[in-house]
């Protein structure tokens, strides 16, 4: 039954939804913007901790290789770690009072949790070379703001935001080229980024495309290994039934 639970696509859509909230949770107390002491606060993260540790403890459990999902889950594991009941336990909570300790296990456990997400925007990015795309953007938006800068007479901050601006089809018209050369780098931005826009739209539907398969494939593979399974249980009793007939 557990085993079919992390296996369903909807499961991994809610770690990674968990993981946003969890994250905005530790952001929140360590910008002072909610106390840890609240009720909300301990609630919230007692609730979140438990699903990260369920997470945790069903996929080192089903894994086939468990020593090698301990070395490759390391920033998982850090992420489940009860850091107030260990400090309480070793005494250092007087210690950790000057040193900012708990802001610095705070900290890691931003980050631990953080790696869930960055494992999905680091796919999304090898999706078609979308990380190309973008670095290439990139380099238009400076390389476009830098001629603009010599050639309109204008900060390279403010022709970068006329750049971006620009790429991005806004228009706000705060800065207008006035040059025919600054006037054909905007034309060339325009067409970027509605090149870019059109790619990047048909790349994340492509992403959530392939990841919905690739779940299906899985649980294909599940299921045939189940019954494969059977087939060899009942394969075993076939041979045993035989065996009694010949005695």
């Amino acid at each position: 039954m557990i085993k079919k639970i992390i296996n369903d696509s909807r499961y991994e859509v809610a770690m990674i939804v968990m993981a946003v909230l969890y994250v905005l949770l530790i952001a929140s107390e360590m910008l002072a913007v909610l106390s840890a002491q609240s009720l909300f606060y301990q609630i919230f993260d007692t609730l979140l901790w438990v699903t990260f540790v369920f997470d945790y403890s069903s996929q080192l459990y089903y894994s086939e290789d468990k020593g090698r999902y301990i070395r490759t889950n390391i920033l998982d594991l850090i992420a489940i770690l009860p850091f107030v009941q260990l400090a309480a336990f070793f005494r250092i909570g007087r210690i950790a009072r000057f040193v900012k300790l708990f802001g610095i296990l705070k900290f890691t456990r931003l980050i631990a949790v953080s790696s869930k997400l960055w494992d999905v925007l680091r796919k999304l990015m090898n999706t078609n070379g979308l990380s190309k795309i973008l670095i290439l953007n990139f380099v238009a938006v400076t390389v476009a703001g830098g001629v603009l800068t010599v050639v309109e007479k204008q900060s390279f901050l403010n022709s970068l935001w006329w750049s971006i601006v620009t790429m991005t089809t806004v228009g706000y018209g705060d800065i207008v080229p006035q040059t025919a050369i600054a006037k054909i780098i905007a034309i060339l931005l325009m067409l970027i980024g509605i090149l870019t826009f059109g790619m990047v739209t048909a790349i994340i539907t492509r992403f959530f495309v392939d990841s919905e398969r690739d779940t299906k494939i899985d649980e294909l593979t599940l299921k045939i290994e189940e019954q494969h399974l059977i087939l060899q249980r009942l394969e075993a009793k076939l041979d045993a039934l035989s065996s009694e007939k010949k005695g």
